[in-house]
């Protein structure tokens, strides 16, 4: 393999998973028109510092090219750490300040009942304790103007509570400060001066719906000071390993410099499914493939996602029962992974996770210890998955520990070893399917209709299976699939997502939307001007929420795309006039929800997403294999058993499968990082940019 100069840059993915890292090193084309040169690694995480495992991989990745060769690089990291302490409840101990007489209003919230007929439901309660929240003596009204001032004395009172409490961080939330925020900035600069970490409702989230305005705060709050921790940590020693610079993957499909992720790190919390969402775009796209079903099966869940031609963003999120209202991409995740644990619950019943053998011990078959029976431990247990082809024969599987780990349960099951092992396979199938039609069926979208983008080193081993049961006639595993999330980090964008709330009338509202979105522009231009080094544009996005008035929530209508060079002067906005909006919103309108109405038109809000290339990388021109002769001839023969029974099934080698090559079904298809089974009918071809693509026989079932 030729590698560039050093003084060429290189871009490295890194998606921290529960189980493993994974990193995807992408060295620019020598020359314009030809394929960028890819090397994939994986190594097992550490849960007790991500860092640790991130420094090691790209240190062992780079490792592999020559020190006269080895090329300047860039590293863009999807980090876990906000996920996790949200999910796991460790964050950073926050304050919340917000008007006085509103103090109970995270507790409070909206009074949705999740599961209306649970009588025992379970609350997770607010990240914040009653003996941290403060009210603060200030007023402004909605229209804007204040109606009690804030003083100075209050100012002070507060702060130096706060100072007090003990508290590392604090959210402040303060009623209509998205129109008026003088007395918020005036808090935030006290907080700050007395050490504290501060997130300001104005900054983070400027919009109406104080409950989710002042949730999203908090939660920006409690992940920030550990994502400044980590992030400044992993710098410096990525810095040592030779990185040029490091950019963090953000929720909704782009990249984020440390220092904005550490400042808004609410904005990193679904930052690593994002990047798979972006890796399996592109490559259908590649494929000629628009209407897509994304399926991630990692080691500790499943995240699944549909993109119907364009990979829309939704600020109406959820994690760990809070509302998150960012942008993010529409990403549904279950507990199901390859190292999701079986157990029989209260009543006998068998189930799959949520709870994961993570890293470490990892599944039995990853001889480390671990002693519970795992969905990949049911895979080996039933020949599915190559015990010498695991991460390329770096880690060879035992079988048996794996059939001890699922012995106790087939006892208590009375069923034998293969029987239990079937049984745990079905049940994580039927929680994936079940995501599946949360993202389609309930949105009034029919699978049928899409391709399945499988992907993630456990995802191949059930794509056949969900497409045949959910009517999905065709998957695509592109190149890499257990690393996909990687790469897609890799091609992504700097992205940065800005908002403004603007209510009222259309009509009389239009002018001050104007120049809130203009207002937005130039802060976009500002802030990623000096990250347009690639191409010196920068992509702006505008969009503005409208609704029929009286409703209670609205609808994102797009303007035209304005590319803004670096060197001109700042852009104005786009300015449709508010008839033509009026008549997109209608249309809007009854795609979503099938029907319009005859009622008057308001604003809510404006938006921009803005964009500018991070790479020299064309992700257009992945690696294509070699062109070679002849059929594909199987590695071997396995036992493996497919719908329910045993067979003697081919094992080919997927580096060894040449464009045009054609498998029927049931064969197993083993790589270094990933396998891919194909039932009896199911039919593989594989294109020329080197993707399997499986036409399944949805008739069997």
């Amino acid at each position: 393999m030729a590698f560039l100069p050093s003084s060429a840059e290189a871009i490295v993915g890194v998606d921290t998973g529960g189980t493993f890292t994974d990193i995807i090193l992408i060295l620019p084309s020598p020359q314009p028109g030809t394929p960028s040169r890819l090397i994939a690694h994986k190594v097992l995480s550490t849960p007790e510092d991500p860092g640790a495992a991130v420094v090691q991989g790209v240190t062992e990745l780079i490792g592999q090219i020559s020190a006269d060769e080895r090329p300047a690089f860039t590293v863009v990291h999807g980090s876990t750490v906000a996920t996790n302490a949200l999910l796991e409840r460790r964050g950073a101990r926050t304050a919340f300040v917000t008007t006085a007489g509103f103090e109970d209003l995270l507790r409070i919230g909206r009074q949705t009942r999740r599961h209306l007929y649970d009588l025992r439901p379970a609350d997770p309660g607010p990240l914040i304790d009653d003996d941290l929240v403060f009210g603060v003596r200030e007023r402004v009204v909605a229209p804007g103007n204040v109606a009690v001032p804030l003083s100075r004395e209050e100012i002070d009172r507060v702060a130096e509570a706060v100072a007090r409490s003990g508290a590392r961080s604090v959210a402040v939330c303060l009623l209509f400060s998205f129109k008026a925020p003088q007395h918020e900035a005036l808090l935030a600069s006290a907080l700050a001066a007395r050490g504290l970490f501060v997130s300001a409702s104005h900054k983070v989230l400027p919009e109406y719906r104080e409950y989710e305005r002042a949730a999203t705060t908090v939660i920006n709050a409690y992940v920030s000071p550990l994502m400044q921790h980590y992030l400044a940590s992993l710098e410096r020693r990525l810095r040592s390993a030779g990185a040029r610079r490091l950019h963090v993957m953000q929720s909704s499909g782009g990249c984020l410099a440390p220092g904005d992720a550490g400042e808004l790190g609410v904005h990193t919390v679904l930052s690593g499914p994002a990047g798979g969402v972006l890796g399996a775009f592109h490559a259908a796209r590649m494929a000629g493939i628009e209407r897509i079903i994304t399926f991630d099966m990692g080691g500790t869940s499943t995240d699944v996602s549909l993109v119907d031609g364009r990979i829309a963003t939704t600020s109406e999120s959820e994690i760990a029962g809070l509302p998150l209202r960012v942008p993010t991409l529409p990403i549904h995740t279950v507990g199901a992974g390859g190292g999701s644990i079986a157990y029989l619950d209260a009543g006998g019943a068998l189930c799959v996770g949520p709870r994961s053998a993570g890293a470490r011990p990892g599944p039995a078959c990853y001889g480390l210890g671990g002693n519970e029976p795992t969905v990949t431990d049911a895979h080996v247990l039933l020949g599915r998955l190559p015990k010498t082809a695991f991460l390329g024969g770096r880690m060879e599987l035992d079988e048996v520990a794996a059939a001890r780990a699922v012995e106790s349960l087939a006892r208590r099951l009375g069923a034998s070893l293969e029987e239990t092992a079937w049984s745990i396979l079905q049940v994580a199938n039927v929680q994936m399917e079940r995501a599946i039609r949360v993202i389609s069926v309930e949105k009034g979208y029919d699978p049928q209709e899409f391709t399945l983008v499988s992907y993630g080193g456990a995802g191949g081993l059930h794509a056949c299976d969900l497409a045949r049961s959910l009517g999905i006639p065709r998957v695509l595993v592109p190149s890499h699939p257990g690393l996909l999330s990687a790469w897609g980090m890799a091609v992504a964008d700097m992205v940065k997502t800005y908002s403004q709330g603007v209510i009222g009338p259309l009509e009389s509202t239009l002018a001050a939307g104007w120049a809130a979105l203009r207002e937005l522009m130039a802060r976009a231009c500002r802030d990623l001007g000096p990250e347009a080094r690639i191409d010196g544009v920068v992509s702006l996005e505008p969009a503005i929420d409208l609704r029929y008035l009286g409703q209670s929530f609205e609808l994102a209508v797009p303007l035209p795309t304005v590319h803004w060079r670096t060197q001109d002067p700042l852009p104005a906005p786009p300015q449709p006039p508010a008839s033509e909006l009026t008549v997109r919103f209608h249309a809007a309108h009854e795609r979503r929800y099938g029907h319009r109405a005859d009622e008057p038109v308001e604003m809510v809000a404006v938006r921009l997403l803005a964009r500018c290339r991070a790479a020299h990388h064309n992700h257009n021109l992945l690696v294509r294999p070699a062109e070679k002769a002849g059929m594909a001839k199987p590695a071997g023969e396995n036992v493996v058993y497919v719908c329910g029974g045993p067979a003697k099934v081919p094992v080919f080698r997927r580096e060894e499968l040449p464009p045009g090559c054609r498998l029927i079904g049931p064969a197993v298809v083993a790589e270094a990082h990933a396998t891919t089974l194909l039932n009896p009918g199911d039919v593989l071809h594989v294109d020329e940019a080197g993707n399997l693509l499986i036409t399944v026989d949805v008739r069997r079932t």
